[in-house]
């Protein structure tokens, strides 16, 4: 195969997913129309044949094209222009790079291993494929869109592409109220991140001139601009990926958007909407090598975020709330991360937890559709008896999110915290708040697992096991396939610190950003010595085995379980279990004054407009009838109006009016 194939291949990478995308709305509306369950079957063939060839163009693309070398190195194909006017030009360009080199196979192969999975996990909707597997390949053509964007034009249109269908899958189970609440809350939060991200992109335009990515990069990696215009564009990144990426205090619509299916959990959580916030600040890397104070704050946001959601995590007792907290601690770190220049170790964390979170929904969807659809696991208990491998998968997984030594999660992990700790400004700070997660992701992360797979089962549970059918392929397959990256893919990025040598992953990040980041971390960092480093490497491994040993003694040896709803709870577990009061703060502030705004406006509303309309009608009556008074029929009124007319029209003209 040539690389003048490169081109088309691109354009083929996020268009088949849209294809699947139409396909399967078609087949939804013809299937509807006929009342046809069996025709919607399609709609799963299509879309993951779509995917498997958007996953062969990738890797042809890889294979053919030249090696990334230098800074920025990327190859941009823009095949239409959508506007070109007064020297303003904005293309539907896309381009592949050292960045889309590795998150396009991610988004690509999670999106797959979600597809199959669904199809056992919806096997008791089975009238709902077809819309389904049609709003599931429009949401990963939305982030592969944006993935591939070449400028922020495209970027904004994957931007908001994917938050529509974010909000179409978690609502989609239409018959529930909470579902259609969540769906609402999770794209009324990211509208304020939408307006940051469009006053920063003015702002890029109106300093830099363009939208395109390559010439921002020039432009501010020049030292050209002004520092202040970074800080200000860095900070309205910084707040439309805090939206998006659930960050402080905009994260609160994450944990509702679990009423939406499992499957579509692991998707969001682990390679697209939650990631698209992190990737843009990767992607505008080389604002923020211009913004240090902007990127101070980026630092400390994601670490008080991260400790914050792993502390609410601790006490809660619904299986994916405490996932999807566990995922706001996690994009933390990765904003922290950011926030230390450490871009390659973001990115890092970004890949591997993609494959352990993913794995790790997944398993928990399984886990919920043999406990009959219970999601509290105050309820379960004992299932590794029943189900063993199900039960070594999703240990596995939880293990890597505690950075357990040896799995993808360690690895990764360990990057951010040394980053935490070498940072100037407060860095022994942000490093104990990141060795503190580190500890409460241990303890939570074995909580779960103790007490879904161990135990006494509750005596109505023990019935469900038995009836409960044997899994499916789908169920199987692609958590076996996710646990080979959550075993292996941290070996891409073993710190040079115990290789002795720099990474591949880094080496090939760092060589491919478009600014300078070592300069840049050597004004927020300090050079840490061989023997801090190794204490820093040594402390994050007591703190992940702690917490893991807290709860295994916790709720394993003395066989302590959550404590029953209604009953007492100490202070610090009430406050872990209501998530600090956050939402009822909000609610208090922002929610409860805005509805007796909106009651009084609506008041207002029914009283005042529709007697300005009743009085606008009787205006227009009473002149009507004014002037149809004037039409008597008689001849003589008719003349002098006539004579008067004439009269003015003459003073008029002789200017003595």
């Amino acid at each position: 195969m040539k690389r003048e194939y490169i081109p088309y291949l691109l354009v083929l990478i996020p268009l088949l997913p849209l294809l699947a995308a139409i396909a399967n709305a078609f087949i939804f509306a013809v299937a509807d129309r006929v009342q046809s369950q069996r025709l919607q079957y399609w709609t799963i063939l299509v879309s993951i044949a779509a995917t498997l060839l958007a996953l062969g163009a990738h890797f042809s693309i890889v294979t053919i094209h030249p090696t990334l070398t230098g800074e920025g190195a990327a190859t941009i194909i823009a095949p239409v222009t959508w506007l070109n006017v007064f020297g303003v030009r904005l293309d539907w360009a896309i381009r592949h790079d050292a960045l889309t080199t590795i998150m396009v196979p991610v988004v690509l192969f999670v999106g797959l291993m979600v597809q199959i999975f669904s199809v056992g996990y919806l096997s008791d909707r089975k009238q709902d494929y077809a819309r389904y597997f049609a709003w599931l390949s429009f949401f990963m053509f939305s982030m592969l869109f944006l993935v591939v964007a070449a400028n922020m034009f495209v970027f904004f249109t994957g931007w908001e592409a994917v938050g529509l269908s974010s909000y179409k899958l978690i609502s989609f189970y239409i018959e529930k109220e909470a579902a259609q609440k969540a769906g609402k809350k999770a794209f009324i939060i990211n509208r304020i991140g939408d307006a940051a991200l469009l006053i920063g992109m003015f702002a890029l335009f109106r300093v830099a001139n363009t939208a395109d990515f390559r010439e921002i990069a020039v432009m501010f990696a020049k030292g050209s601009l002004a520092g202040a215009h970074a800080n200000f564009i860095a900070l309205m990144i910084f707040i439309a990926a805090t939206a998006k990426s659930a960050q402080l205090p905009l994260y609160t619509w994450l944990p509702d958007a679990m009423t939406g299916p499992t499957p579509v959990s692991a998707l969001i959580h682990a390679a697209t909407m939650v990631t698209a916030g992190i990737f843009l600040m990767l992607r505008l890397e080389p604002v923020l090598v211009m913004a240090p104070e902007a990127s101070l704050l980026i630092a400390w946001t994601g670490g008080l975020t991260a400790l914050i959601a792993a502390f609410i995590a601790v006490a809660q007792t619904d299986i994916k709330k405490v996932l999807a907290f566990s995922t706001v601690s996690q994009l933390g770190l990765m904003v922290l991360a950011v926030g230390t220049g450490s871009y390659a170790a973001a990115f890092f964390h970004l890949f591997t937890h993609a494959f352990f979170k993913a794995m790790l929904f997944l398993s928990a969807g399984a886990v919920i559709t043999y406990q009959h659809h219970e999601q509290n696991i105050r309820r379960m208990g004992g299932m590794a008896k029943q189900r063993p491998l199900l039960a070594v998968l999703f240990w596995l997984a939880l293990a890597a999110l505690a950075g357990i030594p040896g799995l993808a999660g360690f690895f990764s992990k360990d990057h951010i915290i040394a980053a935490a700790f070498s940072l100037k400004y407060g860095g022994v700070i942000l490093g104990g708040i990141a060795v503190t997660v580190s500890l409460l992701t241990a303890f939570y992360s074995f909580r779960l697992g103790i007490l879904v797979f161990h135990g006494q089962p509750a005596a109505h549970d023990e019935a469900k096991h038995g009836e409960a059918e044997e899994p499916s392929v789908s169920f199987y397959f692609p958590l076996i396939i996710l646990a080979i990256p959550t075993l292996f893919a941290g070996y891409v990025g073993v710190p040079a610190l115990l290789s002795g040598y720099e990474s591949q992953f880094f080496e090939f990040i760092g060589r491919n950003l478009a600014a300078a980041p070592d300069e840049f971390r050597q004004t927020l960092q300090y050079h840490l010595e061989h023997k801090t480093e190794l204490a820093i490497v040594a402390l994050g491994i007591a703190a992940a085995l702690l917490g893991a040993v807290s709860a295994l003694v916790y709720y394993g040896m003395l066989h302590r379980r959550p404590v029953a709803e209604g009953a007492y709870h100490p202070a610090a577990t009430r406050l872990s279990l209501n998530k600090l009061y956050i939402d009822e703060i909000y609610h208090f502030i922002f929610v409860s004054p805005y509805k007796k705004i909106a009651e009084k406006i609506s008041a207002w509303d029914f009283r005042v407009i529709p007697a300005i309309s009743d009085g606008l009608g009787y205006l227009v009556q009473e002149i009507g009838g004014a002037l149809a008074r004037l039409q008597n029929g008689v001849l003589a009124h008719y003349a002098a109006y006539m004579v008067a007319g004439i009269l003015f029209f003459l003073l008029l003209m002789l200017g003595t009016l």
